[in-house]
């Protein structure tokens, strides 16, 4: 599933079972359907993340799936939190950002991208 630093992430509220761990509600990264907001910071110590809900408007750096994201492609939170291009029927599609630069791989698989993400859950793409 992946860290969620620097990506989309999805809230999850575990319900208390007998005999089993309860974790209090916490976020992991992820997208589509269950976009939740944005994990901008993580403080180590207190394994506290700082979130951006989806419904505020963010530009910075975030996690794109692979290189072939470019300055203008419209994007969506996949479900590991990447963003990448908008692909499928437009009656299905929606767009969670737009890139305001190509994606640079910093390390081996990790690309990053300069996006601005819209203060909504995603508009159409039509």
């Amino acid at each position: 599933m992946g860290y969620p630093y620097k990506r989309g992430v999805k809230r999850v509220i575990q319900e208390a079972q007998d005999n089993q761990n309860h974790y209090e509600p916490h976020v992991e990264a992820g997208g589509g359907e269950d976009l939740y907001g944005i994990c901008i910071d993580i403080d180590e110590f207190s394994k506290t993340a700082t979130i951006v809900p989806i419904t505020n408007n963010f530009e910075g750096y975030l996690v794109a799936k692979d290189s072939t994201v470019k300055t203008k492609d419209k994007l969506v939170f996949n479900k590991d939190g990447a963003l990448e291009k908008v692909t499928g029927t437009p009656n299905k599609a929606t767009i969670n950002a737009t890139a305001l630069s190509d994606a640079k791989q910093i390390s081996n698989e990790v690309y990053l991208v300069k996006v601005a993400v819209f203060g909504n859950k995603a508009m159409s793409r039509n």
